[in-house]
């Protein structure tokens, strides 16, 4: 997809509630586990140990219509609570451990760089809240599928401090109430830590932030809810009165403020008028936390930020009052002995039911399956977020350490795979639970999608999750196997509660408007006529049924007609007999890439998917047809080879005006076969030849190896021009490079690129949370938000299978 480039600088179980714990050097701002103590950051590092994956962590309501339980490939988590035994595993958990943050986790100062965006918080589908890394929330991604990031100035952490003997002071937690040098942000998605270290407050401090965004775990997954663990230590010696306190207002009708209790659960809940919700700006908020011996929670409302700002500088407490306010606060109050910590949780839920797609259809959020669709569960959300916090985090700190202490993955890898799941939280992506507004609907199955990006805002782009899906298949197979049920549907189906089949892959679900309503809301080209997709389409197929153990029948019986036409279509492709599907002008992912003729990207891709098909084909039973999909391969390689093959690498095309150019993607369909499984497409001395000219050329000739592989190289090593596409990086068919060449053999040069493009977005040109589709070798970029960079979780797999 194809819009102008935007210059960078202008992108602007056992509750552990509140623990007392001794402070130990890590606590008191230092140790080895945590983040860099300068107001600079750190970047991404550390060396690892080695310890295996583990298993899955459950299956609670997945997606409807898929008898899948299997985990994926992703390492997902032991069950939820688990500790270590005889047979190993992770460590055991005990409540209350204190904070540490990853040395893989990476790291910026709060008051460093331009563009301050941050890790979300909620669950899929749920709509998203995001506290920047400068200590300021935008929550327009409430909104499901708006890019509004509006900062929220009525939200926002402040804190109170009070050494005995001492003046108390009360500042705003962000970057203009504290400045430079006193806090760090780092992430690690779902988890991100502040790290209040400087010398603003006698006392320090740490949050970490997060979601139970468990792998495997399809519940709570969706469920619309952040925690932050606070914990404060004491390094002084005298005891200090600290405060926290959290502001929000409910601006989804909010019309009061009421207060609930259980044990020594206290929630100050901004409620809202009428009866059931109806629509998207009807919903409640929830701010959580919990009391214990010396430490005291209150609570007010207020109709100002000021009032609550000027109540809690008082004494560290609020005024327990409440009235007909949409704004209010919680607070925790704790006396710190020397010497020791206290950890202390802040839980902010919400219920917001409903979602629509524009001014069109209604749906259900998948949350509500386990809340019910009233719109005031967000006291119950957050009761079970105050009882759970901490089995949720040692589900994910034991997912993510199965990866970050495993040496088979590079120290670039540790970091990025996790915080470019951010992706799936933010990306507009919708988990819907039922109708809202009476359209034909399955009430018993959950359809998932996510847009393709903001600028190019179409749900699902099926060419382009081809990558893009790796993360969602490892982690959640059961929402992939869901969302390729889906294009399987655009081709084949006869539902009622479908648009009608258009014969072939569609690009899209529709955009923000007509989401499920409608295939292929792109027309900047007519995707109907591509040579890719329909290959894609069943590769997809192949991946979610095989590598989740070839067991899935349902799954692969609902896919298999699908399978059956797309095969079809892309044979019709075949103009000239000679196996492969020819190109005439701009019909693929590439939708700026003027390609004529066999190509070495179509083409591939064609090869591979005969060989899932002929595998398909076997597995319901059709000898007959696996026979003519082995034929159809055998031909195809035949043409591919003699047609395309220099010598040294697969030339771009058999019909443009420089068929000799190297394109970086040109073994798409080797990668994706070795990954699958499936015998090479090529000779493999042929794709390690391929590869190395790609290193030679696409990566160290542009901008000398520091920002990934660009798309189109001359044969004289020089950067195509003749379109932005050529000319560009692309961060998610980059990271399909990289696979590809682990898979070769080729881990030391794949390795190089990989670390290259991580510098890039982490740290060279400050992208965090917004990687985009594509850079130029001057630093400008395009499509921020960008589906297809997840699909480094396939160079992860690519490390899984390595010999």
């Amino acid at each position: 997809m194809t819009l102008p480039l935007i210059p960078l600088r202008s992108l602007g179980v056992v509750a552990a509630g509140v623990v007392l714990v001794a402070a130990t050097a890590a606590s008191c701002g230092g140790g080895s586990s945590s983040s860099s103590s300068s107001d600079g950051g750190s970047g991404p590092g550390g060396a690892g140990a080695g310890t295996g994956t583990g298993a899955g962590a459950g299956t609670s309501q997945g997606p409807a219509s898929s008898s899948s339980s299997a985990a994926g490939t992703g390492g997902a988590p032991p069950a939820v609570g688990s500790g270590g035994s005889e047979g190993g595993g992770p460590p055991a958990h005990v409540p209350g451990e204190p904070i540490s943050i990853p040395a893989q986790a990476w790291s910026r100062g709060i008051t460093d760089g331009v563009y301050e965006d941050g890790a979300p918080i909620g669950g899929f589908g749920a709509g998203t809240i995001t506290w920047r890394f400068d200590g300021r929330f935008y929550k327009g991604r409430l909104d499901i599928g708006s890019s509004d990031q509006s900062v929220d100035n009525n939200a926002g952490f402040f804190m109170y401090q009070k050494a005995e003997g001492g003046d108390a002071q009360t500042k705003r937690l962000d970057k203009d109430g504290l400045g430079q040098g006193q806090a760090t942000y780092s992430s690690l998605f779902p988890r991100s830590w502040v790290d209040y270290h400087g010398a603003a407050f006698p006392c320090k401090a740490k949050v970490e932030q997060y979601s139970p965004i468990i792998p495997g775990d399809y519940k709570k997954t969706s469920y619309p809810v952040g925690v932050y663990r606070w914990e404060i230590t004491n390094p002084t010696g005298a005891p200090c009165d600290v405060a926290v306190m959290l502001t929000w207002k409910n601006d989804h009708g909010g019309n009061g403020a009421m207060v609930q209790t259980s044990g020594d659960d206290v929630g100050l809940v901004l409620t809202r008028g009428g009866g059931a919700p109806n629509a998207e700006g009807q919903g409640e908020f929830t701010l959580a936390s919990r009391k214990a011996p010396g430490v005291v929670v209150s609570y007010q409302s207020a109709d100002s930020v000021a009032a609550l700002q000027s109540e809690l500088a008082n004494d560290g407490a609020l005024a327990n009052t409440t009235g007909g306010h949409s704004l209010g606060a919680i607070a925790f109050k704790a006396t710190v002995e020397p010497g020791k910590s206290v950890i202390v949780p802040i839980v902010l839920a919400w219920d917001i039911p409903v979602t629509q797609a524009g001014s069109g259809d209604r749906w259900y959020r998948a949350y509500t399956r386990h809340f019910g669709r009233t719109g005031n569960a967000s006291w119950t959300i957050a009761a079970e977020a105050l009882a759970e916090h901490e089995p949720w985090l040692w589900a994910i700190q034991d997912w993510q350490t199965s990866v970050l202490d495993d040496p088979k993955y590079p120290e670039w890898l540790k970091g990025a795979l996790f915080n470019e799941l951010y992706y799936y939280a933010v990306a507009g992506t919708y988990w819907e639970a039922g109708a809202a507004s009476g359209q034909p609907d399955d009430p018993d199955e959950d359809m998932f999608t996510s847009l393709e990006s903001y600028i190019y805002p179409f749900y699902g782009t099926s060419d382009v999750r081809f990558y893009g899906s790796w993360a969602l298949f490892s982690l959640w197979p059961d929402i992939d196997k869901q969302e390729v049920r889906q294009f399987c549907d655009s081709v084949t189906t006869t539902r009622s509660d479908r648009p009608r089949a258009i014969g072939t892959t569609a690009h899209d679900f529709g955009d923000t408007d007509t989401v499920f309503r409608k295939w292929n809301a792109y027309t900047y080209r007519d995707s109907t006529n591509w040579k890719d997709l329909n290959s894609k389409l069943v590769l997809m197929v192949y991946r979610d049924w095989a590598l989740t153990g070839k067991t899935d029948k349902e799954f692969l019986d609902y896919c298999w007609p699908a399978v059956k036409m797309a095969m079809q279509k892309v044979k019709g492709q075949d103009g000239d007999g000679d196996g492969l599907p020819e190109s005439n002008g701009i019909d693929q992912t590439y939708d700026d890439m003027d390609l004529h003729g066999n190509t070495a990207y179509c083409g591939g891709l064609f090869l591979a998917a005969s060989e899932a098909a002929k595998e398909l084909a076997t597995a319901v039973g059709d000898a007959s047809l696996a026979g003519t999909y082995q034929t159809w391969f055998d031909q195809a390689k035949g043409g591919f080879e003699s047609k395309l093959w220099t010598g040294a690498y697969y030339k771009i095309d058999t019909g443009s005006r420089d068929t000799s150019r190297i394109m970086s993607d040109q073994l798409a369909g080797q990668w994706y076969a070795r990954a699958l499984g499936l015998p090479p497409i090529v000779d493999p001395s042929h794709a390690v030849s391929a590869f190395t000219k790609i290193y030679e050329n696409n990566f160290k000739r542009f901008d000398g190896g520091t920002r990934g592989v660009v798309n189109v190289m001359t044969a004289n090593g020089s950067v195509d021009g003749t379109s932005n596409q050529t000319r560009e990086c692309w961060v998610g068919t980059s990271w399909g490079v990289v696979s590809g060449m682990i898979q070769e053999g080729l881990a030391a040069q794949a390795g190089e690129i990989g670390a290259s493009l991580v510098d890039t977005i982490w740290k060279t040109d400050g992208l965090w949370f917004r990687t985009p589709e594509a850079w130029e070798g001057n630093g400008s970029i395009r499509a921020p938000y960008y589906m297809r960079a997840t699909t480094l979780w396939a160079a992860k797999h690519a490390y899984d299978i390595a010999p």
